[in-house]
């Protein structure tokens, strides 16, 4: 099965999809056991470090993220310098990934009490480059939250130096009426219809 074959291949570069996902360094996503990868299609380029797979992509390492596609492609280029004779990019370091066609990300990250959160972001694709460090969803983005969601026109940014989040077009961001409980501007009678 495909699954089988590209787990070793893709170890570096899944190891960088989930620091990605945590912020560098994190030590949740150095210690997972298990990387799932499965696709219909894949080409591997193994001597320039370009990944290509299509066709009901799905990657996942349980209980820290799951991307699935129509298309993925990375670009993990070799350290030439090292002269090593391996077909596995030495180092790991994500250069580039883009996911397309019916993209949908979910990131679980350590809440309060023990408890997890769960980001989902959604559009038609998702481009990363690790020189910026920037996260870039477009085609009808949209990222859910536990607290509300937060729906773009052209794209939603994520910069993963600074965490946060900015839009290119317009954008509406729906909250949770609860999340502001603690507010009586917000926590007053209406004379509103009630809604059916």
């Amino acid at each position: 099965m495909i699954r089988r074959v590209l787990a070793p291949l893709f170890g570096p570069f899944l190891a960088s999809v989930l620091a990605l996902s945590l912020g560098s360094g994190s030590a949740q996503a150095q210690q997972q056991d298990k990387i799932l990868l499965s696709a219909t299609n894949c080409v591997l380029e193994l001597e320039k470090g370009v990944y290509h797979l299509w066709d009901h992509v799905r990657v996942e390492s349980p209980g820290v993220l799951l991307i699935t596609c129509d298309d993925l492609r990375a670009s993990l280029p070799q350290d030439k310098a090292s002269g090593a004779a391996s077909p596995l990019p030495t180092g790991g370091k994500l250069q580039s990934l883009i996911a397309s066609g019916g993209v949908a990300i979910e990131l679980y990250q350590p809440g309060a009490n023990g408890s997890t959160n769960v980001v989902r972001a959604f559009g038609k694709q998702a481009e990363y480059g690790s020189q910026e460090e920037i996260l870039i969803l477009t085609g009808e983005p949209r990222i859910e939250t536990a607290s509300g969601s937060m729906i773009g026109t052209e794209a939603l940014i994520y910069d993963l130096k600074s965490r946060t989040m900015r839009n290119r077009g317009s954008y509406r961001i729906e909250l949770r009426s609860d999340i502001l409980k603690g507010s009586t501007l917000f926590n007053r009678g209406t004379n509103a219809p009630k809604s059916r």
